[in-house]
């Protein structure tokens, strides 16, 4: 691999710096959980993607830090808020912020985020208005998939096609803005630009994919949150719309044995997804999409070898 991992842990460390300088002074019950959530366990995969975009067309991690600290806070202002609205107790192997103070300190927690995400991107040493009309439209395009995934929680089913456009806005957005502003950070042309952009919207599909897939196959603990309310409310994922479409019956089965054992419900429902090929049609389509991500990266040079490997690791990753 071109991408050391000694390269991933130094921009890790230079984005966990800048995120403990962001909000020095203010009240304890609002400056304690903002530190408390920007220094939870994530991986901080945006963010650095938002630098290593920038690295590879001629920019500097100095130039892009800001723009990727704010999508970093961005996110997190989404994770405390989607914790809030589906009831998880944990996130990032630790209890959520509501479920640490409150709702309501939650809430002002993850308001003060995006606030403070903006504050951060004027920092910016150069392209501070391109950077903003980036930053703006992937927040709401990222509000917006959260309404759609909302809404379709409440349908019995859901096509696949409106699912891919739910996650296209509320993951493949945050994805694509991120590597979208490395790209403006470094002062690219507009072709590269969208390129970047496309390139991070697939590979956001893809790790959404892989994320569903991992939160049916995997466990709270190596999640480090957790999945039983997903199950509970059919939350619409690619596995459980695929399921739905095909087997209905048999879904709606092991999500009622869920509400008195969830170990049962779970394992009738990895079962069926496993037997009937869902779980191998959801990994095609993940390696598929990274493949066509990558392809938007033909045209950036040298620097693409670098982000085809980061692309590598979405499907690489157990959490």
């Amino acid at each position: 691999m071109n991408l050391a991992p000694a390269e991933l842990d130094r921009l890790r460390g230079r984005i966990n710096d800048r995120l403990g300088e962001v909000y020095p002074q203010g009240p304890d019950l609002l400056k304690e959980p903002v530190h408390y959530a920007l220094a939870g366990k994530g991986k901080r995969l945006r963010p650095i993607l938002t630098l290593l975009a920038s690295q590879c067309l001629g920019g500097t991690v100095e130039g892009a830090l800001h723009a990727a600290v704010a999508v970093e806070m961005l996110h997190n202002f989404t994770l405390v808020h989607d914790d809030i609205m589906d009831r998880d107790g944990m996130r990032h192997g630790q209890a959520s912020v509501h479920a640490r103070w409150d709702d309501g300190v939650a809430l002002l927690a993850g308001d003060a985020m995006l606030v403070l995400a903006i504050a951060e991107l004027r920092l910016s040493p150069a392209h501070g208005d391109a950077l903003m009309s980036s930053f703006t439209r992937g927040a709401l395009a990222v509000c917006e998939g959260q309404a759609l995934d909302k809404e379709y929680e409440d349908r019995p089913m859901v096509s696949l096609d409106d699912y891919l456009r739910m996650i296209d806005l509320k993951t493949g957005h945050m994805l694509g803005m991120a590597s979208e502003l490395g790209a403006i950070a470094a002062g690219a042309n507009e072709e590269h630009i969208n390129n970047l952009r496309r390139f991070g919207q697939l590979l956001g599909r893809a790790f959404q994919v892989q994320d569903d897939l991992l939160e049916i196959f995997s466990d709270s603990h190596t999640m480090g949150k957790s999945l039983g309310s997903d199950i509970l409310s059919e939350k619409k994922t690619y596995l459980m719309v695929m399921a739905l479409e095909a087997f209905p019956d048999r879904v709606r089965q092991a999500t009622e044995a869920a509400r008195t054992d969830m170990a049962a419900g779970m394992e009738a429902l990895r079962r069926l997804i496993d037997q009937e090929g869902i779980r191998s049609q959801a990994e095609e389509s993940i390696v598929s999409t990274v493949a066509q991500a990558k392809r938007h990266l033909e045209s950036v040079g040298p620097g693409k070898l670098v982000l085809a490997d980061f692309a590598d690791m979405v499907l690489e990753r157990d959490r």
